[in-house]
């Protein structure tokens, strides 16, 4: 009797079958290209068209910078219609024009620096700031990012003197790239009587 009734327990725990390896919900699906459009963050597909979780075709999602947005390519950059201001900051100047005095009393120069922004008809200035390393807090132009990165940004530094000015520089061109947007800041290889020239990139409401 002991033996019929281990045959039946035996049968009995042999259909339950709950060590079965072969039953159970299947492992979830890997996300990727083939069933993402988007990116793909923890194993699940994002739509790939934000900030905090940009991509395509089921690669890992990205997030942008500060300065930067998901466009409409799905890939982090710069928005191409923020407006961005570009001013001089610091620069410096060399000791002399050429072997003589900037001014006729030997005075250091009055530096400003004359400059245009992609799309502007008419250039700007910067205040005069007497010195051999004249910084500005003021005096730049604006244009959208897409303006700045498909045109160069022009600028010329003058010795302002009383009968006539002197050049620093001659006319210099710029052209902006992404980075530059991310950076901040961005300075200028020498040129001319100009050692550098630091130029600021702000975000403009």
């Amino acid at each position: 009797m002991y033996r019929m009734a281990a045959v039946v327990a035996g049968l009995f725990l042999a259909g339950c079958g709950g060590d079965d390896p072969g039953e159970g919900p299947p492992p979830p699906e890997k996300c990727s290209a083939s069933n993402c459009t988007g990116c793909c963050f923890n194993n699940t597909c994002q739509t790939g068209n934000t900030a905090s979780a940009c991509g395509k075709a089921g690669a890992t999602c990205s997030t942008c910078g500060t300065s930067q947005v998901c466009r409409t390519d799905q890939t982090c950059g710069v928005d191409p219609a923020g407006v961005w201001l570009v001013q001089p900051v610091s620069a410096q100047i060399t000791a002399s024009n050429n072997g003589t005095a900037w001014d006729a009393d030997n005075s250091a120069p009055d530096v400003f620096v004359e400059l245009a922004c992609p799309g502007m008809t008419v250039s700007s200035r910067t205040p005069e700031v007497q010195g051999y390393t004249p910084a500005w807090t003021t005096g730049g132009c604006t244009a959208t990012a897409s303006k700045l990165l498909a045109e160069p940004w022009a600028f010329r530094v003058w010795d302002s003197d009383l009968s006539s000015n002197d050049t620093i520089t001659g006319v210099l061109l710029f052209q902006v790239k992404e980075e530059h947007f991310t950076q901040g800041t961005v300075t200028l290889q020498p040129s001319g009587g100009m050692t550098s020239l630091t130029l600021k990139l702000q975000r403009q409401p």
